[in-house]
């Protein structure tokens, strides 16, 4: 291609892009905010227990038979015995008074996953049974925890399009394609009640009394929430 059509290609380029720029005027726009939260009461709740061995008088009281004492309770208290998982375990050299070595103590610890509250509470009547007082609320969650935070999505996106729909309306246009979507997702609160509990037995939130008749233990709902940022097309 020699230089005089290159630069007659260029200008004819030129001309076209003008051309098309002025035959599709930019549309207008609305951006619109579009939220919505769904608060879920928790049903996988995990209890941690850390087992330590100790001494009964010149007795040592072991793992393995802190572990039976416990599955025996949990039955007699209707519980799921197959919730209860080893997520780790330890010794150290402990030196017992009578004993003219130091002795070996093993620790481990197990996770108890119940799905109500009231269930919690039963294990930790077991577990104060056995003078277990080293355990702990770690965490709760929903089993449809993505399930429901799929619906929050569709209904903020929902939300944002009324919003869109009824503005528009008001100054006779119409909602045309969706241009852009962001999503700021809210953390989800996976939270428990913080009232006093029983000292060294749970993480702030797990409520119980010792000196109450039962054991009673509360968690707050789990709070889902999506906020979406949409441009739309205004037709």
């Amino acid at each position: 291609m020699n230089k005089i059509k290159a630069i007659a290609l260029g200008t004819l380029i030129l001309v076209g892009n003008s051309v098309f720029s002025q035959l599709s005027p930019v549309k207008p726009t609305i951006e619109i905010v579009g939220e919505d939260h769904k608060e879920v009461t928790p049903d996988e709740i995990y209890v941690l227990v850390h087992m330590v061995e100790r001494y009964d008088g010149r007795e040592k009281i072991t793992i393995d038979a802190q572990q039976q004492q416990l599955m025996g309770l949990m039955a007699k208290k209707g519980l799921d015995l197959e919730s209860v998982t080893l997520s780790g375990g330890n010794a150290s050299y402990v030196k017992i008074p009578w004993k003219t070595k130091k002795d070996v103590l093993a620790t481990a610890d197990y996770e108890v996953m119940v799905s109500t509250a009231e269930d919690a509470a039963k294990v930790f009547e077991a577990l104060d049974e056995l003078d277990i007082s080293s355990c702990r609320i770690g965490r709760v969650d929903h089993s449809k925890r993505e399930e429901f935070e799929k619906e929050v999505r569709i209904d903020a996106m929902k939300d944002a399009a009324t919003k869109a729909d009824y503005m528009l309306k008001a100054v006779g246009s119409k909602r045309g394609a969706t241009l852009h979507v962001t999503e700021n997702q809210s953390p989800s609160y996976y939270g428990v009640d913080s009232r006093p509990m029983r000292a060294m037995a749970a993480t702030p939130g797990a409520v119980y009394s010792k000196s109450a008749p039962d054991f009673q233990v509360s968690f707050k709902k789990i709070d889902l929430k999506s906020i979406v940022y949409i441009k739309f097309e205004i037709e």
